[in-house]
């Protein structure tokens, strides 16, 4: 979990302190943890952000809001998974499954 009640680890705090518009998109973890995609959910009243968790074996998907209590945000999945993001270096970081990177968008060539 992340803590900002010491002041000591300004790494963090600056973490925290991000637009969850800067957040959207598909995520990939370097240590194979599950993929993220996070996304506004325009079905639901007043929209609002939602992150999906996809497992690979077997196939499982789950969708879960993205919420925010005292400027943290997180989602609930069997407990409390925060959500920080370090927008100098593109990392996604999830409190119970580590570091995720930006996938990358298949590049279209004129040939295709």
């Amino acid at each position: 979990m992340f803590r900002t009640g010491n002041g000591t680890d300004h790494k963090i705090v600056s973490w925290l302190d991000f637009s969850l518009r800067d957040i959207t998109g598909r995520w990939v973890s370097p240590e194979g943890a599950p993929g993220v995609r996070i996304f506004r959910n325009e079905a639901r009243k007043n929209g609002g952000l939602w992150l999906e968790l996809t497992y690979n074996n077997p196939q499982a998907v789950y969708s879960r809001p993205v919420k925010e209590v005292f400027g943290v945000r997180y989602f609930d999945l069997y407990g409390r998974v925060e959500i920080a993001y370090d927008g100098e270096r593109e990392i996604l970081l999830l409190s119970d499954y580590g570091e995720y990177i930006r996938e990358e968008e298949p590049r279209i060539t004129e040939n295709q």
